[in-house]
């Protein structure tokens, strides 16, 4: 059976992230053309994973605590996952950016 040639089978395209779709759309939007976008997108795919990371906030409480916490935890946990997201947002667009670039340089030589 060593004389069977394999055929390359075309390979099926990865459905998409939530956040890979966003951000494929964006540059979208922003007049990138779509294989740009693809290229942006597929060299992200672990940045994105990182970025989509959800932090488990849940937590039992007895009902004596349920005053102090509402007056000084929860506003507490509220500005930091506020800070958070702002600066993965942060973080987000200057990858993108930097993507932008290099992509460009990449077609310019």
């Amino acid at each position: 059976m060593s004389n069977i040639i394999a055929f390359p089978v075309k390979e099926q395209p990865k459905e998409l992230s939530p956040l890979e779709v966003v951000v494929e759309q964006e540059l979208l939007d922003i007049g990138a053309d779509p294989m740009m976008a693809r290229v942006i997108v597929e060299r992200m795919e672990k940045f994105l994973v990182l970025a989509s990371f959800e932090f488990d906030m849940t937590m039992s409480v007895s009902k004596e605590c349920v005053d102090e916490m509402r007056d000084s935890v929860f506003p507490a946990i509220t500005k930091m996952e506020t800070n958070i997201k702002d600066a993965m947002n942060e973080l987000m667009t200057e990858r993108v950016l930097h993507e932008i670039q290099l992509y460009r340089l990449e077609q310019q030589a």
